[in-house]
């Protein structure tokens, strides 16, 4: 790779140049190399990781999540070592299930109603057969000590009743289904402060 300054008698270049030069911004530094043709190999397990990226898509696509489910999917992406969207967070989740040849049990419209100074209510959509989801909770984004097991109320919601509560405190949340290793899903992680006392 070569620093440019002026290249092709300008400023600044970009692309291919007859199959011969790639121009580019590198680092914020115009540089230059040899074009290549790009590889596509075609192994087996490449295929299979397609397919798993191409089905996680289709999965985002077909929960049509909320603003807030994608709040909540953002929120568990900025907690991570890498920087990523809640989009590429839900799908990295997803795809590490199908490489575990898992079932992704399909979790979204998580919200909260009936919040008072010492409690709070938490509903789920999820198909009513299966396990029951998890709802974790806790006062930090990172740390989720307590847990409550979610009832079906009817149809696919599922809702779990949190009591004992400190008042005007921010609550974190998420819901997950099943267990990695075997059928699994879960959610991202939603807020909600109590009411003050």
């Amino acid at each position: 790779m070569a620093k440019l300054k002026a290249p092709l008698f300008s400023f600044g270049a970009s692309g291919q140049l007859a199959k011969a030069l790639v121009y580019f911004p590198w680092k914020g530094i115009p540089v230059v190399r040899q074009y290549v043709v790009p590889a596509n190999p075609q192994s087996d397990d490449q295929v299979v990781q397609r397919g798993h990226m191409t089905a996680a898509v289709a999965e985002f696509h077909a929960a049509k999540y909320t603003d807030a489910d994608m709040v909540a999917w953002s929120r568990l992406a900025g907690i991570g070592a890498k920087t990523m969207t809640g989009f590429n967070r839900m799908v990295q989740a997803y795809v590490k299930e199908r490489m575990l040849c898992n079932t992704w049990e399909r979790l979204f419209n998580a919200h909260n109603f009936g919040v008072s100074d010492t409690t709070l209510t938490v509903d789920v959509e999820k198909a009513a057969g299966g396990n029951a989801p998890t709802l974790h909770y806790g006062t930090r984004k990172t740390h989720f000590p307590n847990t409550e097991v979610m009832g079906n109320v009817g149809g696919d919601i599922w809702r779990a009743d949190l009591i004992n509560l400190t008042a005007k405190t921010l609550y974190y949340c998420y819901v997950d289904v099943g267990t990695s290793a075997a059928d699994y899903a879960r959610t991202g992680i939603y807020s909600q402060r109590t009411d003050p006392a």
